[in-house]
C-alpha cells in the first residue's frame, strides 16, 4: 500500500460527480476575486449556489445594496468567465457575513469610511471579560476608539463621519431636525 499525499485525495474527490457543485463554487470564487475591486472583494464573500442563484455575503448592508445595483453586470461578468452552466441572478445579504479579522485595519480614518461600517471594528480582545462591567469598559473604550477621529458636528459637538458634514454642513440628527423643524413651519 502506498502512502498518498492528503492534497492528492482531495483532487481525487473533487473530481468526482457529486462535487460538481463545489467545483462550481471554487470557479465563482476565483473569478469574483478578479471581476470586483479589491476594496469590494475585502467587503464581500460568494456563500453558496442554489438553483442557478449565487448567494454572496457583504460586510454591511449597505454594501449589498451597492452591489445590488451593480448585479447585472457582475452576473454578466460572472456568466462570461463560467465554464460551466450560467447563473440567473445574484443575491447580497449582510446577514451571513464573517469578518476577517487577519486583515490590517487602518491607523489612520478614511475620509469616506461609513459610520457603521463592520471593517472599521476594533480587533476583538483575545479573553473574554470575567465580569459584566470589564466587558461594559472594553465595549466604551472601543467604540470611543471608533469616534476618536471623527470631526465634531458644528451645531451638536458630536462625533460624525467628515461625509455627512461635506454633505450637510451637520450631523444626521442635527440635519433630521432642521428639516422638521423647516416643514413643520411651512404648515402653519
Amino acid at each position: 500500500m502506498s502512502l498518498t499525499s492528503l492534497n492528492h485525495l482531495l483532487e481525487v474527490l473533487a473530481k468526482q460527480p457529486k462535487w460538481e457543485e463545489y467545483r462550481r463554487y471554487l470557479e465563482i470564487c476565483d473569478i469574483w476575486s478578479t471581476i470586483v475591486p479589491e476594496k469590494t472583494a475585502s467587503q464581500s464573500q460568494p456563500l453558496y449556489v442554489q438553483r442557478d442563484i449565487l448567494w454572496i455575503a457583504t460586510s454591511s448592508s449597505g454594501w449589498a445594496q451597492q452591489l445590488s445595483f451593480q448585479s447585472y453586470s457582475l452576473l454578466k461578468q460572472l456568466n462570461h468567465h463560467l465554464s460551466s452552466s450560467p447563473l440567473h441572478k445574484l443575491r447580497f445579504s449582510p446577514a451571513q457575513w464573517q469578518p476577517h479579522y487577519d486583515q490590517e485595519y487602518p491607523s489612520s480614518p478614511d475620509k469616506g469610511r461609513s459610520f457603521f461600517s463592520y471593517t472599521d471594528a476594533v480587533k476583538p480582545s483575545p479573553q473574554t471579560p470575567q465580569t459584566p462591567e470589564e466587558g461594559f469598559q472594553r465595549w466604551t473604550k472601543a467604540i470611543a476608539q471608533h469616534l476618536d477621529p471623527l470631526p465634531l458636528c458644528p451645531q451638536c459637538h458630536c462625533r460624525t463621519p467628515a461625509v455627512e458634514l461635506e454633505r450637510w454642513s451637520k450631523c444626521y440628527l442635527c440635519i433630521t431636525q432642521h428639516w422638521q423643524t423647516k416643514s413643520l413651519s411651512n404648515l402653519e
